[in-house]
């Protein structure tokens, strides 16, 4: 015996109570992703670094540098550029330095990066430069003071503009051997993104163009390790000693990393510290070299090193540039919880996140 049928009147009735739950659920997963992600409107250059940061565990205000230029999204620093000569106090002048990124801040406005570490004074914040460089017949470095020295100088700002999308800032640079002759043309292109509730995205560029002759880079040989290029130092703890990044979770494309890892070849390294300061580099699959080896270390400090051209070196000829192309996520949460791997594919099939 069966029992009585749905009257077919009230199928109307049925269709319309599924149109209308799945518009609200549309309409709700809408309103997360636009609260997931902010203005980029929002952001703003300012001239030295004057505004107080914002954000818990920062260090004692301090007088505005000048060369510097940073990048805020309201009232919080994203980063700052530094274009002019730095020397920390009672540091030999020959580590003087100009040409890279720091501080980088965490979503919350952390310092994240490290300049002029008693450990490694020439190591400084986000930076890209080689330890060995063959130039005009000499051997000689950009990584740390050599001579002749080598060094890049500030040339001209290109464009600095806030589009619906995000800040972009260009910028010409110059290396100058022995501080008299300009050996290669630098253009550095760094595009901020507009946050979400797990990551920020950082594009940079750089882009090396020699002149009037070939320059030759390689990595550093001490023990074969290869490292050169683009760099992340992380910051030290603020009052002591110690390093925020030091013993922190190290994670690759590969997996967890037990210890320092050099010569690897990895497509993202990630390191984080607790405080929500989780900080990955990604590297596209038509960079040069790619997979390139990296240096990834805890154990002393932070820092992050996609090393290129590494141990087997490159000759850049005159006038044909070179593009080196990557993108920074600054993170809440581990490598799981800032989403890092969905954030490198969206990276590699060309999308903000």
């Amino acid at each position: 015996m069966t029992g009585p049928s749905r009257p077919l009147t009230d199928l109307p009735r049925f269709w319309t109570v599924v149109f209308a739950v799945v518009l609200v659920v549309a309409a709700a997963l809408f309103l997360l992703t636009k609260a997931a992600r902010a203005p980029a409107a929002r952001m703003s250059f300012v001239e030295g670094d004057d505004r107080a940061p914002s954000g818990p565990m920062l260090p004692p205000r301090q007088a505005p540098r000048s060369g510097t230029l940073t990048i805020f999204d309201g009232d919080k620093k994203v980063l700052t550029y530094v274009y002019g000569d730095q020397l920390a106090p009672g540091v030999d002048p020959r580590f003087v330095r100009s040409c890279y990124i720091h501080p980088l801040y965490s979503l919350d406005g952390q310092v994240l990066t490290e300049d002029f570490p008693p450990d490694h004074r020439h190591h400084h914040g986000l930076f890209w430069a080689w330890p060995s460089v063959r130039v005009r017949g000499a051997d000689t470095s950009n990584w740390q003071p050599a001579e002749p020295s080598l060094r890049q100088h500030f040339v001209k700002w290109i464009r600095k503009e806030v589009t619906a999308a995000g800040a972009r800032l260009i910028v010409e640079n110059t290396w100058k051997l022995g501080e008299t002759e300009d050996v290669a043309e630098e253009t550095v292109t760094i595009f901020v993104h507009g946050a979400t509730l797990y990551g920020r995205a950082i594009d940079i560029e750089i882009v090396i163009r020699p002149v009037g002759g070939p320059i030759t880079l390689r990595g550093a040989a001490e023990d074969n390790k290869g490292y050169g290029g683009l760099t992340f130092r992380g910051r030290a703890a603020e009052g002591s000693d110690g390093q925020v990044f030091k013993g922190a979770a190290m994670t690759t494309d590969e997996g967890p990393l037990a210890a320092d890892s050099a010569g690897r070849p990895f497509r993202w390294a990630d390191l984080y510290a607790p405080g929500d300061r989780g900080i990955a580099i990604f590297v596209l699959p038509r960079h040069p070299g790619f997979p390139v080896p990296w240096l990834v270390r805890n154990s002393y400090a932070g820092v992050l090193n996609p090393c290129w051209p590494g141990l087997e070196g490159a000759v850049l000829e005159p006038g044909v540039p070179i593009s080196l192309r990557y993108r920074i996520y600054v993170h809440r949460g581990d490598a799981a919880a800032g989403r890092v791997k969905d954030s490198y594919k969206a990276y590699i099939a060309g999308r903000r996140r």
